[in-house]
């Protein structure tokens, strides 16, 4: 069962959920996202951060200034199951 905390955090934003649900088929970059989903790469990267934060995604080049590669975690997998 979820808390109220992650449901609220996607209530708030619908395009967490889609975002959310793109990494789960296959991790991402933010430039490359925001593309395909016609959005600024500013607003996919702050929603990868707080993705990040919640941990539901994880960055695996963190040390990178360019091209950071997001993936889902297990706990992302299963809030996303829950909510879909």
């Amino acid at each position: 069962m979820l808390n109220d905390d992650i449901l609220i955090f996607f209530a708030r934003s619908k395009l967490r959920l889609e975002v959310l649900k793109k990494l789960s088929q296959k991790p991402q970059i933010a430039s490359f996202l925001a593309h395909n989903m016609e959005k600024h790469r500013e607003v996919i990267s702050r929603i990868f951060l707080d993705l990040q934060k919640k941990g539901l995604s994880v960055c695996k080049n963190p040390n990178s200034p360019h091209f950071r590669y997001y993936k889902i975690t297990p706990k992302g997998k299963k809030v996303l199951e829950e909510l879909i």
